[in-house]
Order: C-alpha cells, then structure tokens, then sequence
C-alpha cells in the first residue's frame, strides 16, 4: 500500500492564512442588533457623549506625544554617538 503525503503548506501560504484570520477577526458584516443600534443612540444622545470623546481622545494623544518625546530622545542619543564616532574616527586619521 502506499502512503498518502500529508499537506504541508508553505511558509507563505501561512503567513497569507494569518493575515487573513487577523483580518477576519475585526470584519463587520450583517446589520446591528437592535439592541447594539440603541446602545449607539442612547450613547450619541448622551449630552456628555462629545466630552466623554473628548476625554478619550485627549488620553490618547498624550500617549502618543510621550512616544514622540521618546523617539525625539532617543534619536538625539543616536545622532550624538554616531558624531563622537565620526570625532573619534577623524582623529585616529
């Protein structure tokens, strides 16, 4: 008798797989329960609603601008080292 290979996908196939299951993850189809609808008018009727986004929307760019703040830095550490080198290399010359 022989034996059946077994179905190996490639590395590539794979990747496509996962990119497809993580976009499948967040997909939207089909309507809104009616409950979900009238969560999201009890939620655009709230007359906090806009500060509460706003709130949210402030957190999140603070978060962000500590990102930048650090990425400034640390590029700053970069550009430093990569001129001591430079000093250093000229020097040996």
């Amino acid at each position: 008798m022989s034996e059946t290979q077994k179905y190996q996908p490639t590395p590539e196939q794979i990747a496509k797989w996962k990119r497809i299951q993580e976009l499948d993850s967040t997909a939207f189809a089909g309507i809104l329960t009616e409950e979900q609808q009238w969560k999201n008018v009890k939620e655009l009727l709230d007359p906090n609603f806009f500060q509460k986004r706003l709130e949210e929307v402030r957190a999140y760019k603070e978060k962000l601008l500590k990102k930048v703040a650090s990425a400034e830095e640390y590029e700053e550490i970069l550009i430093e080292a990569m001129e001591r080198r430079k000093r250093r290399k000229e020097n040996k010359l």
